[in-house]
Formats: C-alpha cells, structure tokens, sequence
C-alpha cells in the first residue's frame, strides 16, 4: 500500500510538531528519522491517522525522550527565533521610521534631514528630484543590533540550563 499525500502531510505536521520539541536533544534528527520509518510501516497496517494517533502527542513522546537526559538543556533553535524576530522588530521600526520622516519632509513642501543615532548620520531626502534614505554603519550601531539580538537570544534559548543542575543519576551518587 503507498503513502498518500495526505498521509505524507499527517505524517510530517506530526514529525515537524516532534522535531520542534526534541531540539533540546542531542542528536535529534536519527530518532526522527527513525520515527519516520517506523511510521510509515506501521501506516501501512493501521492507516497513517491511527499509527500517528497511537503514538500520542508530540510534545508527551519528546518529553520522554528528554526525560533521558537527566536535566533541562538550551534551547538553542527556539533562542535563534527570539533573537531573529527581536532584530527583525527593530529593522521593521527603523524603516517605519524612516518613512515617517520622508512622509514628514514631504508635507512640508520637500527638503533634506539628517539625524545621528549611536554614532551613525542617517540622510533623509524627499523633493522633486529623489526620494531616498541613506545611513552610514557604525561600530556602535552593530553593538546596539547585536545586543537586541543576543539578550532574546539568551532568554529564549534559557541559555543557564548548560550549567544548571545535574544529571539525575549524578545526583542519584551524591545522595
């Protein structure tokens, strides 16, 4: 019996749900593809929705596995995605911003303006001519990027797992 694009699709939301939830795991990605072979072998007997809804929730299944490890670990994809919208907010201001002002410079009948932000001359022009935005980079202005991306990215991450506690059965010794 082939698999159907819509047990190809049951099977990869479950396995992406999966994925997501055991990236605390070292070396994840065998066990997916584990899972998914043993998936599609049992879809053939029961059918993808119950051989999926046999094996339960996603997050229960990786919590299992997690369980193995003994303590919490970083959540390095999750930290990477805080960082990246973080960043992805403050670009998105900044082109608001931007167009604020040449909106602003148009209604008052065109011209040029310039601001400085941490060190860097940003020019904005609206008249007949041209319409244009143009900014000069600065070491300061790459230190402001990289701290609102690393702050989340450190939050999101829950970077104090790597040295908190320790593995249960270290703790199991101690007692």
């Amino acid at each position: 019996m082939s698999t159907t694009v819509r047990d190809t699709l049951v099977r990869e939301r479950y396995l992406l749900r999966f994925s997501w939830a055991m990236q605390d795991y070292p070396r994840y990605k065998p066990v997916v593809r584990e899972l998914r072979t043993e998936l599609t072998a049992t879809a053939s007997e029961v059918g993808m929705r119950q051989a999926v809804a046999d094996l339960g929730h996603p997050r229960v299944l990786a919590d299992a596995y997690l369980s193995e490890l003994g303590r919490p670990v970083p959540r390095w994809t999750t930290g990477a995605v805080w960082g990246a919208l973080a960043v992805g907010a403050v670009a998105y201001l900044a082109i608001a911003y931007g167009i604020g002002t040449l909106d602003t410079i148009g209604q008052m009948g065109g011209g040029t303006l310039e601001r400085v932000f941490l060190g860097a001359t940003t020019v904005f022009t609206n008249d007949d001519d041209a319409l244009s935005v143009s900014s000069s980079l600065t070491w300061q202005v790459l230190a402001f990027y990289a701290c609102v991306f690393t702050v989340p990215f450190l939050l999101g991450a829950r970077v104090w797992r790597a040295w908190s506690g320790t593995p249960t059965a270290a703790r199991a010794a101690h007692a």
